[in-house]
Parts: structure tokens; C-alpha cells; sequence
């Protein structure tokens, strides 16, 4: 079993794609020495390292002489510069790609070609980071809180591609890169326009695919893309759900050998609902929902746009924090672990609810009620007045129980806490940019409380045995 040179995960067999981020296994970095190297491209960008390769062309780091900037540069393979289709392809990517004015788009410094035509190349941003291909290969399972976060800036630049009638035709974990950018974590960039269909044509457009010509990574194509029909940005959609339901479970949809076999299982079977495949991890019934409405056959059946996608991963995120859902603190393998030692379902789509209340019969349990006053959980700032009577504040423990702390499904009857209020939704700009803010709930008012209590335990632990020296001490020098 080999392995995927971009996200390292095992690949069986010799598929021409990686199933874990979509890139293509079909070639390889060589080794020996590079003409590219040291040389200036358009005069203006020195090529100093190579970074990657695909089908089309290889992608370098270069810097630009008077800026000083980093960019990266893809120059189109040498024996596909006399296919005009190919060179036609390379031009539209540059082309659709500039149209994009948008954060979470790939910006395109600039176009041109050398050596009379023998070399093509596109400078484009330099984005140093990892895609979502290698960020599932290596950090599953993903938080909620952080699928939402990502997906909602892919929908964000898929709504900008779409308002640009530009299809983007080719989305997949390995085209979209998360870095960390100043104050914020997994910043997204969508890349690879190289096959982006565009849907205005002026009057010098040439269509570069047939009518009943597929274009696409299999794995990720919708329904009427592997067929050849005529697309519109919900195939985007379809591909979005499929990058979705690979963040929550780490598998493909539809998986085979072959990508004839894969085509076949995207037409016409159903996917499994991701709580049955990965019945290990547990994500709210909310999220798995959003996915199977993407993965519907019929377009129909989907979201209308891309910001409907984003809106509906809102609603999520606000139902889970009116209901105090553990999924926003909490790894989804430690959900289902915790639902499976209470007997719980097993499977995913289930989520569990932390109450002060259930702290506090939790410590009655452990007889630990005694042992001091609760303290009351950090006040969280809010801009809107409180409609919770201040007597119902939510309270943590001051002890640590000695056994992890019970919590009962969402599904179950239990009284209500002011903590249960959802906080209200930023709707400024800068909440596209930064990640939903996890509130501070009971379990981290419980957590916090269980660390002073350490601290104040080992306090008086030195001070016993400092009183208990000079006790022993002074019966010496009595004697």
C-alpha cells in the first residue's frame, strides 16, 4: 500500500486520484535538477523552489524581484503547450479566477508566456498551509465547532465564484487550503479554477468541453456532472456535501476501485447517513442533516445557493448553543464515549447536554455537595439584556467529583438554565472571518473550578507537612 505524496494518507491499489483529498496520483516530484530554478519568469518573479505538481502543470514558490513578495507559480507542462484545448484551459483558469474579489478566493497576480510560446505561466497568491485533505488525514475527528467554521468560508467563496456565473466544477479537500491568518485559525483559500465552467460567454468564448464530456475529480462530481448534463452552481453543492460528510466520518460517500464504479454509486445509490458509518463519533443530528440535503440526486432536493448552506450551519451552531450541546467543547469520539458508558445510542447523530443542574446532581451523587458554596460560572458579555431571571444564574461545583461528570441525551426532559439563552449572532463582517465563539458553559466553569480546588488542595497539603516538621522539631529539642 502506498501512500499519498500531498496528505500522506494510504492509498490501496493504483487509483489516479487520492480518495482521502482528491489529488492526483498520476504523477510525481522528480528529483533531478530543475531549468526552472534561479530563472526569472516575466521578469519580474525569480522561481526558487518547486512546491507541486498535477495533470496540468507544475506549481512553484517565487519571489517577486522589486516587492519582495512571496507568489506561487504554475507553469503548464512543456508537452501540453501545443494543445490548444489545454492552453485554452489554462487561460480560462487565470481568466475566472481574476474575476474573484473575495478573502476566501485565490487571488491572480498575473498571466503571460515565454520562450515564444513555449512556456505559460500564471502567478497566483502563495498560501502556505494545509489543505482539508491532509487536516482530516491528520487531526480527525474535527470538532464541530471547526467543520462549521471551515465550510462556512468554502460557501462564502462559492457564493462569490457563483455571482461571478462561474462553476467552479472541480472542489475537493486538496482545493481548499486552511492557514492561520493574524487572529484567526483555518482561514480558508478555495484554489483551482483550472476547469471552472463559466456561464456568461462573451463573444469570443469557445466552449472547451463537449456537450456529454466529463470534467471533474470522480470522487467529488455530482449526479448530473458524471452524466454530462448541463451544470449549474448547485453541483458545486453536491461537491460541498460530499467535502462535508468526509470531514465528519473521514471516508468518501461513494467510494471504489475504479472511477466508473465510483460514477456508477453517485448516480444511484444513496449515501449512508454519517452516523452510521462512524458510529464512534457522535456530531449533532443538525449537521448530519445539512449533509444529506447537499447529497440529494435530484438538485431540486438541495440548497438553492451556497449561502444557504451557510445560513442553515448557523442555524446549527445556535441550536447547539441554546441547548448547551457538548459538541461545542467537546471531540465527537468523546461525545459517543460518553453516550456509550451511559448506555446511550451508540451511534452518531445523538448529542448530550450539560447542565448546572446535572453538575449539581452529579456532586450530590459523589457527596461532595457539602464541601463548600458553589461559585458561579464566569458572566459572559453580551449586548443584548438577559430575559433570565438572575436566580436561575448557572452555578459550578467548587470540588471535583472523582468520577467523570453524567450528562443525559438533548433528547431528555431537563429544567432549563440561563446558560440554555443563545448569545447573540454577530452579523458583522468580521463574523465571516473568525470561527463561532464557543461559550463558556458549565463543563468550563466546572473545569476551571476543578483546577483552583487542585491548586487550594495542594496548598494545604504543604502546609500540614510544613506545621507537622516544626512539630517534630521542637519534640527533639524538648527531649
Amino acid at each position: 500500500m502506498s501512500a499519498c505524496p500531498k496528505c500522506h494518507a494510504p492509498v490501496a491499489g493504483r487509483p489516479n486520484f487520492c480518495p482521502a483529498c482528491g489529488a492526483s496520483l498520476t504523477f510525481s516530484v522528480r528529483t533531478d535538477h530543475d531549468p526552472l530554478l534561479g530563472r526569472v519568469i516575466g521578469g519580474n518573479y525569480k522561481v526558487e523552489s518547486l512546491i507541486g505538481e498535477g495533470a496540468m502543470g507544475r506549481v512553484y514558490q517565487a519571489t517577486h524581484i522589486q516587492l519582495r513578495n512571496k507568489v506561487a507559480l504554475k507553469i503548464l507542462r512543456s508537452n501540453l503547450v501545443d494543445d490548444a484545448t489545454v492552453v485554452k484551459r489554462f487561460q480560462r483558469e487565470a481568466q475566472a479566477a481574476s474575476r474573484l474579489n473575495h478573502p476566501n478566493c485565490i487571488s491572480i497576480y498575473g498571466f503571460g508566456e515565454e520562450d515564444d510560446g513555449e512556456l505559460l505561466w500564471m502567478a497566483m497568491e502563495y498560501i502556505q498551509g494545509r489543505d482539508l485533505g491532509r487536516i482530516i488525514n491528520e487531526d480527525a475527528p474535527l470538532p464541530a465547532v471547526r467543520i462549521v467554521h471551515i465550510i462556512r468560508q468554502v460557501c462564502e467563496a462559492l457564493d462569490e465564484a457563483h455571482a461571478s456565473n462561474i462553476i467552479h466544477r472541480d472542489l475537493k479537500p486538496a482545493n481548499v487550503v486552511c492557514f492561520d491568518h493574524r487572529r484567526t485559525k483555518d482561514f480558508v483559500k478555495v484554489l483551482d479554477f483550472g476547469i471552472a465552467k463559466i456561464t456568461d460567454p462573451g463573444e469570443d468564448y469557445q466552449p472547451l468541453t463537449r456537450d456529454g464530456i466529463v470534467c471533474g475529480t470522480p470522487a467529488y462530481m455530482s449526479p448530473e456532472q458524471v452524466q454530462g448534463f448541463e451544470l449549474d452552481p448547485r453541483s458545486d453543492l453536491f461537491s460541498l456535501g460530499i467535502i462535508l460528510y468526509q470531514t465528519m466520518t473521514a471516508r468518501l460517500p461513494f467510494y471504489a476501485e475504479s472511477a466508473v464504479e465510483v460514477a456508477t454509486k453517485i448516480v444511484i445509490e444513496d449515501p449512508v447517513p454519517p452516523s452510521k458509518v462512524r458510529p464512534d463519533w457522535s456530531y449533532p443530528p443538525e449537521l448530519e442533516a445539512v449533509v444529506m440535503k447537499l447529497l440529494s440526486k435530484k438538485r431540486e432536493e438541495r440548497f438553492p445557493n451556497a449561502i444557504e448552506v451557510r445560513d442553515a450551519l448557523d442555524r446549527c451552531m445556535e441550536t447547539l448553543k441554546a441547548r448547551q450541546d457538548a459538541s461545542l467543547e467537546m471531540n465527537p469520539d468523546e461525545v459517543a464515549e460518553l453516550l456509550a458508558d451511559r448506555g446511550g445510542p451508540v451511534e452518531g447523530a445523538a448529542t448530550l447536554r450539560l447542565s448546572t443542574d446535572m453538575i449539581a446532581k452529579a456532586m450530590a451523587a459523589e457527596g461532595l455537595v457539602g464541601l463548600g458554596k458553589p461559585k458561579a460560572a464566569p458572566a459572559r458579555p453580551s449586548t443584548a439584556p438577559s430575559t433570565t431571571p438572575p436566580a436561575r444564574a448557572a452555578e459550578a461545583p467548587a470540588s471535583p467529583p472523582s468520577r467523570p461528570i453524567p450528562v443525559t441525551p438533548a433528547t431528555e426532559s431537563s429544567p432549563s438554565t440561563a446558560a440554555e439563552a443563545s448569545p447573540p449572532r454577530n452579523t458583522g463582517r468580521s463574523d465571516v472571518l473568525r470561527p463561532p465563539a464557543i461559550m463558556t458553559g458549565p463543563t468550563t466553569a466546572f473545569r476551571e473550578t476543578q483546577k483552583s480546588s487542585r491548586s487550594a488542595g495542594l496548598l494545604v497539603g504543604v502546609a500540614v507537612f510544613v506545621v507537622a516538621g516544626l512539630g517534630v522539631g521542637a519534640w527533639f529539642l524538648l527531649r
